[in-house]
């Protein structure tokens, strides 16, 4: 029966289905739920959420872990609007609506976030159990990287002086000692655990060779083979096959032999001799000679090739010298890893840092402290875990600690779509701790019903995964995820999609470079005809997803030629090209030149080029990049000396120019002074052609589009500019080249990047590219220790690295599940193809597997000429078939003006466009000195002041976050405030301020805000010239939106204040207006003054 108390959060969640309502309302066990693609697993988190707030948990007393920020984000967005819809349904009950408002309130607090945020709090709450400094900052993954690169390389060097590493470094190059101690520490916790686990490998390695001979694969016909005499074999299949087998059977007996007195190089030497023995060529009869011979071929091949070799004639033999040197240098490579991960923790250490692994080993440790575990078990009555089949074995044990009891542990995923095992994601995970839930009398629950894909679509790809994905394995380790189907909610397609609903759209060429511009090309051509016959609206209904990012270029030029707006997520987009990344970051390090890593970039960058070697020794004198730049320069090489010169006269010359002039005047002058169309050039030199006649010169029109659109934005403060970026990064845009149009852009991104996303229409693109098969310098598996790569590779380490294949292809079938899976509507498949005498054309990797699913013969397609076919599934759904072939070219179709009306380069809209465009105000005053403090005291100018408590307040930090004394310090330093007494008194002064701000009823109200934006830029125009205006801060709560314009002027009198309101009143009453009319949205307008004699005043306008 349903408790009572959970009733209207209930009703709030109507679209509940059995299932979801099932893993909403179960109660006094843990809960495992498979989601699959499309299934409401989110709705049914919050949902759950929401209804252990209503039985009276506190929300500190529930922890959601999610993947992301941006996940946790999301969640918590989506329990405060139910929790506002329980309030507005509570209208007219006091009792009720305050419950609803007080939980409402307290959400902000709430404990929704990563697991790394979990850990920090456990961490932070227990600082001196843990042994670190409660003031630890956590660093990203690029200073990580940055560390790591420091301690490896500073390591090395510390190798090659020592004596007793000699023979690690004469039998392994340094190169590729770098990438295995690199790889060892970005897994560190786990190196040092399998380090320590105690292996003996000739023992491994027998038993490996005993189970794999001992297959009935094997068996079956070794032991047919040992029952037939020489004259049997002879009658049956001749004297030559004959001969074969019973050198076969010999060598069997010899590998089994030594297998018995235990010695695993000899038994593998035996059955290399055995694989060559397995060559014959030419046509042999069929008999019974012939089925022994083709089973030991095909089961050696699948079995044990990856281990003996012998299947190629220059595949490498064992040798015991080999097996006894890898014995001999896993010590001292024990001994390079401690060295490394010293370094490592002491550069960490030095900071005051933790990295994500420290959080979570650290956390982990601490959780086995009877005290603290007991701790977190009281202070958590219920633990919600998304995308729990991301997890590792650490982050489970975490979890398992923190919930300890039956009834606490709510975890959500779906181990089809566990793709992050770069990430150290372990599928088997989920596996495990769904068998414990049901071991111990938990309740696991499938949700398997879909809103994603109508039932043909569905129906279809689930044909198409089948084949794929469930094809016949010879064995199912617990990393190997079977396909399940689901049953769509959706009966019909939406209206306009018509069948076939997937379709393959294929580019033929002479190879697959010359195939894949034109598989870019024909899908190009078909989403025009699709979006003609209006099977979708808009371009943003498109999505192509990847299985890298290598492919992006094909697309992108295709969509260009053809007039189709589109946005690339992650990989290089515009805003990640090279060039672009080189000019944004010379643009930070003059911003700010305290800013080490930007700097450091600068003197990398092509501009000055400076060695990692001068880098290193400016390093050295404990000074910032810029501050080491004034120094001697003697010590560096002659060239280093010129770039040094040279970039400290660069930088002395534009430095002052930062914010006093308009940031596309100053990147203009950026390139000019550093002649960077030159170096361009060079880059973009390719063939001995120059420049512009490669790829439409594409470096230079970048560097002009970029030039183009800082000059669009009209701003002045570099910061600015670069914090817009910093929100596009964020967000994960990329611009694409073409110009976009008004009903949107397709989506180019990867498949990984597209997880919990749909759109109507989804292409697999690029779905012939050739995967990468893995080959790591370094493995790491508990059950194999740690293994490496020699000149002639120990079996260990064979063994390691077809184990690490293996788990590979089965994490790339997920991968391939998870791209089928975000189409609501149709689904197309791009891919190249070339001609083939035999089959009519070749595909490869994916293209190859689903086409061969489909029953439809590649000779078939290639029959087609180069015409469209539909040809059915084996159910009633139809597949449509288009191979563009290489002799004929695309008509690309026209597309209805405006799409394809040419738009002029002095005319295209920049990325970033101010919202709102352009509105006519009357301008009453002067704002353009923006934030200021007319009184200051000491030294201090007040726009510096003013500019740095306006920093804090945007970044919402004050005074009881540790993070605000470095913020300060960093922006004062920026503003150039040099003396330690200065930056002091900024600092006192700027906390004395938000001080008496955070106590003010004010900072409550925003702080609780079911939304909030700080610094939100706009345009408008007065008397035909733009200006660019930043509103402070715009909210929302309860009573609608509100604009808070802060000012930091010193009032000393209340004539003064008055004065200070009709000066700065009609820029909020402009800001009003902008709001209302843009966003169409009732808002209202206040002054908020931080020293209004002394406290903080809040004028309505």
């Amino acid at each position: 029966m349903t408790d009572p108390r959970i009733v209207k959060v209930l009703n709030v969640f109507h679209k509940l289905n059995a299932d979801q309502l099932e893993a909403v309302e179960e109660r006094g066990c843990d809960v495992a739920v498979t989601a699959g693609a499309g299934s409401g697993k989110t709705y049914t988190l919050v949902a759950r959420y929401a209804t252990l707030l209503a039985e009276g948990i506190s929300p500190r007393q529930i922890a959601a872990i999610t993947f992301t920020k941006k996940a946790a984000l999301e969640m918590r967005s989506k329990v405060r609007d139910a929790l506002i819809e329980l309030q507005n349904q509570a209208k007219g009950d006091s009792e009720e609506l305050q419950k609803w408002s007080d939980l409402a309130a307290k959400m902000d607090s709430a404990r929704i976030g990563t697991i790394h945020s979990l850990c920090t709090e456990i961490l932070r709450a227990f600082p001196a159990e843990a042994g670190i400094d409660p003031r630890f900052e956590v660093v990203d993954e690029s200073v990580s990287k940055a560390y790591q690169h420091q301690a490896v390389e500073d390591t090395l060097k510390n190798l090659v002086a020592k004596q007793q590493f000699l023979p690690l470094l004469k039998n392994i190059s340094l190169f590729t000692l770098r990438d295995i101690l690199q790889t060892l520490l970005e897994k560190r916790f786990d190196s040092v655990e399998v380090f320590q686990t105690n292996i003996d490998n000739r023992k491994r390695l027998v038993q490996e060779f005993q189970n794999r001979l001992g297959k009935p694969d094997f068996q079956e016909p070794i032991r047919e083979l040992k029952s037939m005499s020489q004259s049997t074999l002879i009658a049956d299949g001749g004297e030559n096959l004959a001969g074969v087998l019973l050198e076969v059977r010999r060598l069997w007996t010899v590998a089994e032999a030594a297998l018995g007195r235990g010695d695993p190089v000899a038994c593998a030497v035996a059955l290399h001799d055995l694989r060559r023995c397995l060559t014959l060529s030419g046509k042999m009869r069929d008999c019974d000679s012939k089925e022994i011979y083709k089973a030991l071929q095909t089961n050696f091949d699948l079995h044990l090739n990856p281990l003996t070799g012998g299947k190629k004639s220059d595949d490498e033999y064992a040798l015991q010298d080999t097996e006894d040197l890898f014995e001999e240098l896993l010590p001292l490579l024990r001994e390079a890893f401690e060295e490394v991960h010293k370094a490592y923790q002491d550069l960490l250490e030095n900071d005051q840092t933790l990295d994500f692994d420290d959080l979570e080993y650290r956390a982990q440790q601490l959780l086995k402290i009877p005290m603290i575990r007991e701790y977190w078990q009281g202070e958590l009555q219920a633990l919600l875990v998304d995308e729990f089949q991301d997890t590792n074995r650490r982050q489970q044990e975490i979890v398992r600690a923190i919930t300890g009891s039956q009834g606490k542990l709510f975890m959500v995923g779906d181990p089809r779509q566990s793709i992050y095992r770069f990430r150290k994601a372990d599928v088997t995970v989920f596996r495990s701790e769904e068998a414990r839930i049901n071991r111990e009398q938990g309740h696991v629950i499938d949700l398997k019903r879909t809103y994603r894909a109508h039932a043909p679509l569905l129906d279809a790809t689930g044909n198409l995964l089948v084949g794929v994905i469930n094809a016949e394995r010879t064995s199912a380790p617990d990393y190997y995820i079977p396909y399940t189907p689901m049953v769509a909610d959706r009966v019909d397609p939406d209206s306009g999609y018509n069948s076939p609903h997937i379709e393959f759209v294929l580019g033929e060429g002479e190879d697959a470079e010359s195939a894949r511009p034109q598989m870019a090309k024909a899908l190009a051509a078909r989403l025009i005809e699709l979006k003609a016959e209006k099977q979708f609206l808009k371009w943003d209904e498109v999505a192509l997803l990847f299985r890298a990012s290598s492919g992006f270029p094909y697309y992108e030029e295709a969509f260009e030629e053809a007039g189709i707006p589109f946005v690339t997520v992650a990989g290089k987009g515009f805003y990640d090209r090279p060039e672009i990344r080189d000019l944004i970051n010379i643009l930070r390090a003059l911003a700010d030149p305290m800013d080490d890593l930007a700097f450091a970039g600068l003197l990398r960058s092509p501009a000055f080029g400076l060695s990692d070697a001068a880098l290193y020794l400016l390093r050295q004198t404990g000074q910032p990049y810029w501050t080491a730049l004034q120094n001697d320069a003697s010590a560096l090489s002659s060239g280093d000396q010129l770039s040094v010169g040279r970039a400290r006269e660069i930088c002395a010359n534009l430095i002052p120019m930062v914010d006093r002039i308009p940031v596309g005047e100053l990147l203009k002058l950026v390139v000019d002074t550093l002649d960077y169309r030159s170096l361009l050039a060079t880059a973009d030199n390719k063939g001995g052609e120059p420049a512009g006649k490669v790829l439409g010169g594409r470096l230079w029109r970048n560097v002009d589009k970029l030039l183009l659109d800082a000059r669009k934005t009209g701003q002045v403060s570099v910061r600015t500019f670069l914090d817009t970026l910093e929100t596009l990064n964020d967000a994960g845009a990329r611009e694409g080249e073409a110009p976009a149009e008004a009903d949107g852009s397709a989506v180019l991104m990867t498949i990984h990047k597209s997880k919990g996303l749909e759109y109507p229409v989804v292409v697999l693109a690029d779905a012939g590219r050739t995967r990468r098969g893995p080959s790591e310098n370094v493995y790491l598996f508990n059950e194999l220790g740690v293994t490496f790569k020699m000149e002639r590779s120990p079996m260990l380490y064979k063994l390691a690295k077809e184990l690490d294949v293996d788990q590979e292809k089965c994490e790339d079938l997920r991968l391939l599940y998870v791209a089928l899976t975000r189409a609501k509507s149709k689904l197309l498949i791009s891919a190249h193809c070339i001609p083939n005498e035999k089959a009519g054309i070749a595909l490869n990797q994916w293209a190859k597997e689903l086409v061969s699913a489909t029953g439809v013969a590649t000779q078939e397609i290639a029959k087609a000429a180069g015409k469209p076919f539909e040809s059915p599934l084996e159910i009633e759904y139809p597949l449509r078939f288009w191979c563009a072939l290489k002799d004929n070219p695309i008509l690309m179709p026209d597309l209805p003006d405006p799409e394809r009306k040419p738009i002029p380069i002095n005319n295209q809209i920049a990325l970033y466009q101010p919202i709102g465009g352009f509105l006519a105000v009357s301008s009453e005053v002067d704002i353009s000195q923006g934030w200021q403090i007319t009184q200051q005291k000491g030294n201090i100018p007040g726009t510096i002041l003013g500019k740095i408590v306006h920093k804090a307040i945007q970044r919402w930090l004050f005074p009881d976050d540790p993070r605000l004394t470095a913020m300060l310090e960093t922006e004062s330093y920026s503003a150039g405030l040099v003396t330690s007494e200065q930056r002091r008194e900024v600092t006192e002064r700027a906390t004395e301020l938000l001080n008496r701000l955070q106590a003010h009823t004010l900072w409550k109200e925003i702080n609780l805000a079911q939304e909030r934006y700080s610094e939100l830029p706009y345009s408008y125009l007065i008397n035909d010239t733009v200006e660019n205006r930043v509103i402070d801060l715009l909210y929302r709560d309860a009573g609608g939106w509100h604009i808070i314009d802060f000012k930091s002027d010193t009032i000393h009198s209340s004539v003064q204040k008055e004065h200070l309101i009709q000066v700065y009143a009609p820029q909020v009453r402009r800001y009003k207006a902008i709001i209302e009319s843009k966003l169409g949205i009732s808002v209202s307008g206040q002054l908020c003054f931080l020293d209004d004699q002394g406290e903080v005043s809040v004028v309505d306008v």
